[in-house]
């Protein structure tokens, strides 16, 4: 569950009660209010929980990034980017075909997923340089990899889909909207 610093509790405190009172003068005024929604994904715990509250807008918590996860301890990672190894430096570095265009750095540099042993050094525009910190790393030129999000938001948006895999198997193809 996130564990949330004092000030921020209290800080989705009062705009839950700030919500909840203001839809009560509405009700009071004759005013149709069926839905309060709000919180989020960092605050879905407090949210959830506040007396009135009937929706949680935390949509991030789908595509659990490791931005996220530092604070959200109790989802799971689900967001990577698949990448292909285009060359690789013996006992140097790896580069593969993934860079800005692809991965946001804008809040942190994303990890490699299930690869123990490399890390991300940077990325340019279209390649990721990952530095080969084991020299046992089992990973040639043509293999795949995939690659943790740092910060979803401006990871999906350049994207046309997003891949839903189950058990190793595409299981749905979803468009991205937007």
């Amino acid at each position: 569950m996130r564990k949330l610093p004092g000030p921020e509790k209290e800080q989705s405190a009062a705009a839950n009660r700030a919500l909840v009172e203001t839809a009560a003068a509405l009700r009071q005024e004759g005013i149709t209010v069926e839905i309060l929604s709000g919180g989020g994904t960092g605050t879905y715990s407090l949210s959830g929980r506040f007396p009135g509250m009937t929706e949680i807008q935390a949509g991030s918590y789908l595509l659990m990034d490791t931005d996220y996860q530092k604070c959200c301890t109790d989802f799971d990672l689900s967001l990577t980017v698949l990448t292909s190894v285009l060359s690789k430096t013996e006992g140097e570095r790896i580069v593969v075909d993934a860079g800005l265009k692809s991965l946001s750095c804008e809040r942190g540099i994303p990890k490699v997923k299930d690869v123990p042993g490399v890390s991300i050094r940077r990325l340019t525009a279209e390649h990721g340089i990952i530095d080969i910190n084991d020299p046992a790393v089992p990973v040639e030129v043509g293999d795949k990899i995939e690659i943790w999000v740092h910060y979803s938001d401006a990871t999906v948006n350049p994207h046309d889909r997003i891949c839903g895999i189950r058990d190793g198997q595409v299981e749905e193809i979803f468009r991205v909207e937007g």
